[in-house]
């Protein structure tokens, strides 16, 4: 008990509870894969609500052993269980509706843990799958909101900017202020004071969760399995912070950043340091500020736009997700990399 007690990350984990709810969530696995009450009928599909069960089971079981103080190995074939089982999950849609892979990681809190932990984990190679798993295989970008967008954006330097200044839940404003401190003001300092802030109150701005306050029930309950702010720990790693002012905070997950800076010193270096664009973005019927080539980067049109010109706008269209351009200023390297013959005529395109 002794051992058990200085091993894990937070104090209200017994090892009976841990190993009762492991079990628990283990068995589950095995039973939602033999169970024959997933037969799909006229209106659902059951082998999708088959996946959704074995995802849970798989999520928990990553969350309680990164709170028992298992090392962070031991969770990395579990985080690839859980993107499989949403794929799963996404695949009996596309069968059962005759159609192509919806979008299976509809909310905000969830997909922030998935691309964290493909960070934190050293999965990135799994971010194109969670990418169409959180938009679906033909529905660019619509379930994207701002934070979303811009935590894609840290892998992907020339990520479609499409929902700026859109939030599902405005709990995660400071975060995108985060990002920008850092990444468009260069003042990290700021950034923690803004972090800081952010964690005070984490715990509270979760209160809709349904694990919020399990850890009062372990005796009726397996709900809790640990309290983590992982996308927290993404962005400390992903823009390189000092985080040792945020090591107070009881949810903050400070040994995966220490295993993942560990693996990867230096994340930075290992990608690209030039993007095709700069940081000058004009979206539909916005002015335009700054003379150059902008590239629309879903359509990889071009065009040249002068000072006091308008944004094009998307041609009308029908449908619930129509589509809209955000007009990103090609770098000098972007110039470099396209094609002259495509640059001359790009003042024709509209």
């Amino acid at each position: 008990m002794e051992n058990f007690e200085n091993k894990r990350r937070q104090q209200f984990l017994s090892e009976e509870y841990f190993t009762s709810t492991k079990n628990y969530q283990t068995e589950g696995v095995s039973l939602y894969l033999e169970s024959d009450a997933f037969e799909d009928d006229k209106y659902n599909c059951g082998e999708s609500e088959r996946w959704s069960g074995i995802k849970d089971c798989y999520w928990n079981l990553l969350f309680l052993e990164y709170t028992a103080g298992s090392s962070i190995e031991q969770l990395i074939l579990l985080f690839e269980q859980v993107v499989n089982a949403f794929d799963k999950k996404a695949e009996a849609l596309a069968i059962f509706e005759k159609g192509k892979k919806p979008s299976v990681i509809p909310t905000q809190n969830e997909t922030l843990n998935i691309i964290s932990l493909a960070y934190l984990l050293d999965k990135e190679d799994l971010l194109p799958v969670i990418h169409q798993l959180v938009n679906g295989e033909d529905q660019a970008h619509i379930n994207e909101d701002e934070i979303i967008n811009k935590f894609f954006g840290l892998n992907d330097p020339e990520h479609p900017i499409m929902s700026e200044g859109s939030l599902y839940d405005l709990s995660y404003s400071p975060l995108c202020d985060v990002i920008d401190n850092v990444k468009k003001k260069n003042d990290p300092k700021h950034a923690l004071e803004l972090f800081d802030e952010y964690l005070s109150s984490w715990y509270k701005m979760n209160k809709n969760q349904t694990w919020y306050n399990s850890h009062l029930d372990l005796e009726g309950s397996v709900a809790y399995s640990g309290y983590w702010a992982f996308e927290a720990a993404a962005l400390v790693y992903l823009l390189d912070l000092d985080d040792s002012c945020l090591h107070k905070y009881l949810f903050y997950p400070k040994d995966i950043v220490q295993w993942i800076r560990h693996k990867r010193p230096v994340h930075t270096q290992n990608k690209k340091t030039e993007s095709r664009y700069d940081d000058v973005v004009v979206h539909e019927n916005e002015k335009v500020e700054v003379e150059g080539y902008y590239e629309d980067s879903f359509t990889q049109k071009i065009i040249y736009l002068t000072n006091g010109d308008i944004g094009p706008a998307y041609p009308p269209q029908q449908g619930a997700n129509p589509r809209v351009y955000v007009w990103r200023k090609l770098s000098t390297y972007g110039l470099n990399q396209t094609d002259s013959e495509i640059l001359r005529n790009a003042k024709n395109n509209f």
